[in-house]
């Protein structure tokens, strides 16, 4: 027993992991000034969110994401020219991100777009892909959804030099 303790232990250690908090998708259009406020209430930040902030980034969404569908980028446009949060955004935080390099202290801030509910068939398509025994839970399966990093600053590292050279790869994505 103390031996498969140990294994799980190490097996979660390996597994790059984040410490999240988010907002819920809208389910309506709502002023980005009042998207913001609430942002800005659910995760307390020394430099809060501003509006002008928000819509830089999002105004820069194609030189990171060149191949950004049509659909997508509509809608985050609507952002930067309607100054509105369409319904299916919200806001995530990350504030804790630890790699094979450290445990490093982030601020990254997303803005995400919902996807819609999958079709029977893509989701038969999604869950053939899928690993054996690994199960879905959560509901209703989604796709089309994005996620567009409009903060990213590193804070502070803690290195853990008790960690195998080789712990995880580094590659992470939230959604």
């Amino acid at each position: 027993m103390k031996t498969l303790t140990t294994l799980i232990a190490l097996f979660l250690l390996a597994v790059p992991t984040y410490a999240t908090d988010s907002m819920k998708p809208l389910d309506k259009d709502i002023p980005l000034s009042e998207g913001i406020r609430q942002a800005n209430e659910l995760s307390p930040d020394s430099q809060p969110l501003t509006e002008d902030e928000v819509v830089a980034a999002v105004k820069a969404i194609k030189l990171t994401h060149p191949d950004i569908k049509q659909d997508v980028y509509g809608v985050y446009m609507r952002v930067v020219n309607e100054r509105m949060l369409p319904k299916g955004m919200y806001f995530t935080y990350i504030t804790s991100w630890n790699t094979e390099y450290g445990r490093f202290e982030v601020d990254w801030k997303d803005l995400c777009l919902q996807g819609r509910v999958a079709t029977e068939q893509e989701t038969k398509e999604i869950l053939s892909k899928m690993p054996v025994g690994m199960k879905m839970t959560g509901g209703k399966m989604r796709v089309g959804g994005f996620g567009y990093r409009i903060r990213a600053r590193f804070v502070s590292v803690m290195n853990d030099t008790s960690l195998p050279k080789n712990f995880g790869d580094g590659r992470n994505r939230l959604y």
